[in-house]
């Protein structure tokens, strides 16, 4: 293609107050190609509100390697492993049925679903891209107090598979 110089005005982008979805999924059979009757299925929950700003964020980074070569004045590289983690969740201390603190228990084993871009009231569909987090729950612990704000609950996750790109639901 040919070089076009770049318009003055910026490629659309979507805000991410009010789109963004976060589910809680006990069981997916096919990460995928998630069903839709799963992220409404028995167990699912909604738990995007529940979490704090800082407390919903997936981290990753990739390893490089040198790749030195004898009398080449500048080292070549190749790229390495990539390092994905779920950084440590931070939501609100709730009884709340359905709340992040009433679903998230320590040992339990299941999904975090994330949908962005969408708006949150809009119900799953077909053909919307998620993205699939397996993990592993760990303890609830009282987060941080600074005499302001809500009471909140730290947790760490595993992630028990690889987190792939965004995958339309089936």
């Amino acid at each position: 293609m040919a070089d076009v110089a770049e318009s003055i005005v910026p490629p659309p982008a979507a805000d991410q107050t009010d789109n963004l979805t976060i589910w809680w999924v006990p069981s997916i059979a096919d990460v995928l190609a998630p069903k839709v009757t799963e992220i409404g299925g028995t167990g699912a929950f909604r738990v995007t509100y529940s979490f704090t700003n800082d407390g919903w964020s997936i981290a990753g980074s990739q390893t490089k390697t040198k790749d030195e070569r004898l009398t080449l004045k500048q080292p070549l590289e190749s790229l390495g492993a990539t390092d994905v983690a779920l950084n440590t969740l931070k939501y609100v201390e709730s009884s709340q049925a359905g709340s992040a603190n009433v679903v998230l228990l320590e040992g339990t084993a299941g999904f975090f679903v994330e949908r962005r871009g969408i708006p949150n009231k809009t119900l799953a569909a077909a053909a919307q891209k998620v993205r699939v987090i397996p993990a592993i729950l760990g303890a609830q612990l009282p987060g941080p107090t600074d005499g302001t704000g809500k009471f909140t609950i730290v947790q760490e996750t595993a992630l028990t598979g690889l987190l792939g790109l965004p995958v339309a639901l089936v």
